[in-house]
């Protein structure tokens, strides 16, 4: 019988949603015999988190809140008992935090209960002004005015300002998924 991995994501502009196809693909192409589901984390049953060997699941990070939190923590119950592999995609990543910060929001929006013995990644992914929704428009023109008054910025702040003159950028890294999909796989066993 062969192992089942669910790959679950939600993503607000499609930039988490690319990593847990690549993710997805990654894990397909080097164990072929891998069955792996792709579902946005609101459609996921508490059927499929069952039928599955190990999980993962990835969230877009928006100032420190991840979407579709509340979703993935109604399916508590079944995730506990299986392998969990988190990830967050933000537009900084590990460039703009160190990872016990991003680890925290992690735990903050999934619970302590659920992130305990989850193995976590976090990501880069990017930004494409023309696409935001007002309600991030307007919260984006704050964090501009915050960095822009910065005395020492670093590389990501420096990037956030370059974004508003790009209009779209995508710092997103496909080869950042490798440690994730060979813990996945390690999981599984041969």
């Amino acid at each position: 019988m062969s192992s089942q991995v669910l790959v679950l994501f939600a993503s607000q502009y499609g930039f988490t949603e690319n990593y847990a196809r690549w993710i997805a693909e990654d894990l397909l192409s080097l164990r072929p015999e891998v069955e792996v589901q792709l579902s946005p984390i609101a459609q996921a049953t508490a059927a499929q988190v069952q039928a599955a060997d190990a999980v993962v699941a990835g969230a877009s990070d928006y100032g420190g809140f991840l979407t579709g939190a509340g979703e993935l923590k109604k399916l508590a119950p079944q995730l506990k008992s299986k392998p969990r592999f988190f990830f967050s995609v933000s537009f900084s990543g590990l460039a703009g935090a160190p990872a016990e910060k991003l680890d925290g929001i992690v735990s903050k929006n999934f619970g302590n209960d659920l992130v305990e013995g989850a193995r976590l990644y976090h990501f880069r992914g990017g930004l494409d002004h023309t696409r935001l929704s007002l309600k991030h428009k307007t919260t984006m023109m704050g964090i501009r005015a915050a960095i822009a008054a910065l005395p020492n910025k670093n590389e990501a702040n420096r990037q956030m300002l370059e974004s508003f003159e790009k209009k779209t950028v995508d710092y997103s890294d496909r080869s950042a998924i490798a440690p994730l999909v060979e813990d996945v796989l390690a999981a599984l066993g041969s």
